[in-house]
């Protein structure tokens, strides 16, 4: 293991080095850089592929987000690989060094929220799955997400038509939750509140 340029560790992982297991606990989450690496759980007793990761992918973020829980899933590497290792204390600095992983950690949390619908067998309410995004980027202190990004994924994953995933954006800016700053390309969605979910649930 050793430091990056940029201060933060660095280390690699042997091909099929077992990197976490589903169900331990972890306070780390990890940036890929080299290599591949596969994302899988139980189900019925049985190991299912969820993903086979390559770079530049972010795994195991749901750590710094949900705290004590457990892994929900295995990692363990494909080839030889090299990652950035990322604690909750670095995540808001690395995210201002690396506006990319913006994007890549709001894809990671919009597909987990609808997987972990999907399992429950339940109907994803808009409404909800929005603010508990949004308060996971809260909870890591990263308060402004790129809005025709977000309302480009989380339209498609959840199969909703983008003006009205918009008209919910103007209703939380009009409850004072967010602000929509910028014009044209470059708007943003910023978080007013950093107990988000909170504040939201008082709203309605």
């Amino acid at each position: 293991m050793l430091k990056s340029g940029s201060g933060y560790l660095v280390k690699s992982f042997l091909k099929h080095h077992v990197i976490f297991t589903e169900g331990s606990k972890g306070e780390e989450a990890y940036v890929l850089l080299e290599g591949r690496v596969e994302i899988s759980g139980s189900i019925n007793g049985r190991k299912k592929v969820f993903a086979v990761l390559k770079p530049v992918s972010i795994f195991g973020e749901m750590a710094l987000f949900l705290g004590d829980q457990a892994r929900t899933a295995t990692a363990v590497a494909m080839d030889d690989c090299k990652v950035v290792i990322i604690n909750s204390y670095d995540l808001e600095k690395y995210i201002e060094q690396s506006p990319q992983i913006v994007a890549t950690i709001l894809n990671v949390l919009v597909s987990r929220l609808k997987v972990a619908t999907k399992r429950a067998l339940q109907v994803p309410n808009l409404h909800i799955s929005v603010c508990r995004i949004f308060d996971l980027f809260a909870k890591t202190g990263q308060m402004e997400i790129p809005y025709d990004h977000a309302v480009r994924i989380i339209s498609d994953v959840f199969l909703v038509n983008a003006s009205q995933l918009q008209d919910f954006l103007k209703q939380l800016a009009a409850d004072g939750l967010i602000s929509i700053e910028g014009s044209g390309g470059k708007r943003s969605i910023v978080l007013l509140e950093e107990n988000f979910l909170e504040r939201s649930s008082l709203q309605r």
